[in-house]
């Protein structure tokens, strides 16, 4: 069995795949007409959110498994995939902890404005009496996607490292962080309507599709602020350049993006907001080498698994 790696991953998922025997192909930073060239000659496509995976690349395969070493799946065409008998793989659980822990820290960067302290530093400005700011603990923060295993995480470090007063929403029960109360309420706009802080942990899909569009956004509190490590057009992001701009919202901690990264004018505009208004990273939820390593291993077993039993089954 041949495996494709298109993309980047820990080298501890190529040695898993190679010690099971398959002939393991590590290609990272493939372009899209290279792959497509070449991926009739493998049974398996590993990437993680760079290389699209779309019709064309299924089409004329002979892929029985595509797998994604993250969560996200809008860089793979499911449907495709569905109808060309592909399995696709991915790994919910890998980086839980480190999107978990950005978001928190994207919550701290706008009470606290460090980045914005930071740059003035650094500019050889002292502008202590422009940094007035707020503490986490005891603030009413709304999980949207709190059943998820990242919106879990987040409600756990909050309530019981900051004594933060924590609210979700989700479609689906969600679990409860062991020995702690959570509050559900029935519905987002119940949420908008009474957190200081809101952030978004949930899946991109034609459904979340701007979740937070401008009338849902203008049910927030004025001064509150909203966090997004989940997926940029979950949020409608011309309307919340407005709020922001407008003061409505005190400001936005973004790790994602419409594009990215950021091409249109209004998502540029959005990016410069002065003085710490918006607090911004390029897409790094994932980013540690715990998780990519989590991730690798995760998607290298799963793979393994998955061939033994097609193995079985045929």
């Amino acid at each position: 069995m041949k495996v494709l790696i298109s993309d980047p991953i820990d080298e501890e998922g190529v040695k898993i795949l190679s010690d099971a025997g398959f002939i393991v192909d590590n290609q990272p930073g493939l372009d899209k007409s290279k792959l497509a060239s070449i991926i009739n000659q493998y049974d398996v496509l590993i990437v993680r959110g760079r290389t699209k995976v779309d019709s064309s690349i299924l089409r004329d395969s002979t892929l029985k498994i595509v797998g994604r070493a993250g969560v996200g799946l809008d860089n793979i065409d499911l449907q495709a995939a569905k109808e060309k008998g592909v399995i696709v793989l991915n790994t919910p659980s890998a980086p839980t902890t480190s999107v978990a822990e950005l978001t928190v820290g994207l919550m701290l960067c706008l009470l606290r404005k460090i980045p914005f302290a930071d740059r003035s530093m650094k500019e050889g400005l002292w502008i202590k009496n422009q940094l007035m700011g707020e503490e986490l603990q005891s603030k009413k923060i709304g999980i949207i996607g709190r059943a998820g295993r990242i919106g879990n995480e987040v409600s756990r470090i909050l309530t019981v490292g900051f004594q933060a007063d924590v609210l979700g929403y989700d479609v689906i029960r969600p679990r409860g962080v062991p020995g702690l109360s959570f509050e559900i309420t029935d519905s987002v706009e119940d949420l908008l309507r009474r957190c200081d802080i809101v952030t978004i942990h949930v899946p991109y899909s034609p459904q979340t599709h701007h979740l937070l569009n401008e009338a849902r956004l203008r049910m927030t509190r004025k001064g509150s602020y909203l966090v997004n490590t989940s997926r940029g057009d979950i949020i409608e992001g011309p309307a919340l350049l407005k709020l922001l701009k407008e003061g409505h919202l005190a400001g936005a901690g973004l790790d994602v993006f419409h594009l990215e990264p950021p091409a249109n004018e209004w998502e540029k505009e959005l990016v410069g907001l002065p003085k710490g208004t918006t607090v911004v990273t390029c897409h790094i939820g994932a980013e540690t080498r715990q998780a990519q390593r989590r991730a690798s291993i995760e998607i290298a077993e799963r793979v393994k698994s998955e061939m033994v039993h097609l193995k079985a089954t045929t």
